[in-house]
């Protein structure tokens, strides 16, 4: 096994019965929430006034801020953050999916910063990339099954201005809380909740297939939680109330990206992630896990087409689906091509409006933000041709988009 190094300071409370607990811990971190909210579902389910009601019962004063983008604006960001510091709140409450959930972190950590009026020139490939020093404590209530951002030190961010996507990661953005309430999540419409399974299956995925196999248990516990995701997705949408296959997505989710399924392996970059976040910086409607679920047997198809990872598509070939032989690799990716075609996850980027002729500046951008400039490393160059190609491969998925 690899060296490796793990810092996981959130405490989960898991349940439909923690809410009151988690609103108790909350008190101990400070005085004056100020909950952030996306474009309102949670307020028209119940799920704020709840969480609101839970927070003042525990002594604490609350604010709200409403309206973060499903691919958040760092405009937006800086506008919550200027009412932050208004109402003086003193511990940042996301109720929300990832997008809620990354912008509560910018927050938190540009508020501190009382010079400072805009987050965008600290994300990745940004003047002022990791400069900030400190964050405002954070306790995250998630309300899909997706991002897993409740326990991670990233916020992906925004701006329609450039047509940009970024990153910033500190560990002091982790959360030190996190609620994970399965009955916040049986709302969700069937895409999001398809989007979601997406999104958990590629964090997993992504180092899987390039980080080697020095690490069987941390290959174990990655199979479980995609062996978990690609059971309980068709279940969840044929009984989206029952809470059980909720339940089993979002830990799923809390899993897949909680650093111990990559403990002991390579590092490797997250090349599914850098070229769908180019495609939705490009395209801000463009939802995060259905461009991955795009993007996935066009990578697949690209990476055996060049001898990479054949022996890792072989045993996911074999843990998941029982396929064994010579061709395990190709079969197993018709076999999970066939499960986001049953589930609702199969199309080109053509049916999800993206144009061809924005693939080569998308590529572009791709590996000036995300690779050394020229080229990702995906055990080996993938240079901007390349990403093109990958782009142009999704097509023959397109005849599959009937759902």
């Amino acid at each position: 096994m690899k060296s490796f190094s793990i810092y996981t300071p959130t405490r989960i409370l898991f349940g439909t019965d923690q809410l009151t607990p988690f609103a108790q811990a909350v008190a101990k971190l400070g005085r004056h929430a100020f909950v952030v909210i996306g474009g309102g579902s949670t307020e028209r389910l119940g799920y704020l006034a709840e969480v609101t009601t839970a927070l003042e019962q525990a002594g604490l004063r609350v604010s709200v801020f409403r309206g973060i983008e499903p691919n958040p604006e760092s405009a937006t960001i800086n506008q919550a953050t200027a009412e932050l510091r208004a109402c003086g709140a003193d511990v940042v409450v996301p109720l929300g999916g990832g997008s809620t959930m990354d912008s509560a972190k910018a927050i938190a950590a540009l508020a501190p910063a009382l010079s400072e009026h805009d987050i965008w020139p600290f994300v990745r490939g940004e003047p002022r990339e990791g400069q900030l020093t400190g964050a405002l404590p954070l306790a995250a209530i998630a309300t899909t099954a997706a991002t897993a951002s409740e326990v991670t030190p990233y916020a992906v961010i925004s701006n329609r201005t450039i047509k940009g996507k970024s990153v910033m990661a500190y560990e002091f953005l982790k959360p030190a809380l996190a609620l994970l309430n399965p009955a916040f999540t049986n709302q969700l419409p069937p895409t999001a909740t398809r989007d979601g399974a997406a999104d958990i299956l590629s964090h997993v995925f992504e180092n899987y297939l390039l980080g080697g196999n020095e690490s069987p248990l941390a290959d174990r516990h990655a199979e479980g939680v995609m062996a978990t995701v690609i059971q309980s997705l068709p279940r969840v949408l044929a009984h989206p109330d029952d809470l059980a296959h909720r339940g089993q997505l979002l830990w799923a989710s809390t899993l897949a990206l909680n650093e111990y399924a990559n403990a002991g392996r390579k590092p490797s970059q997250f090349v599914l992630h850098a070229m769908e976040h180019s495609l939705s910086g490009w395209y801000p409607d463009l939802a995060h896990g259905r461009g991955l679920a795009t993007l996935y047997p066009a990578y697949f198809r690209w990476l055996l087409s060049r001898n990479r990872g054949r022996d890792r598509f072989a045993q996911l070939g074999e843990r998941l689906f029982g396929i064994t032989g010579a061709d395990a690799p190709e079969r197993f990716i018709a076999t999970f091509e066939e499960w986001l075609d049953n589930n609702g996850l199969r199309q080109s980027l053509g049916n999800l409006g993206i144009a061809e002729a924005d693939y080569a500046p998308i590529a572009a951008y791709t590996v000036k933000l995300y690779g050394d400039g020229h080229q990702l490393d995906a055990l080996g160059p993938l240079p901007p041709a390349e990403i093109i190609s990958i782009f142009k491969a999704t097509a023959q998925q397109a005849h599959a988009l009937r759902h």
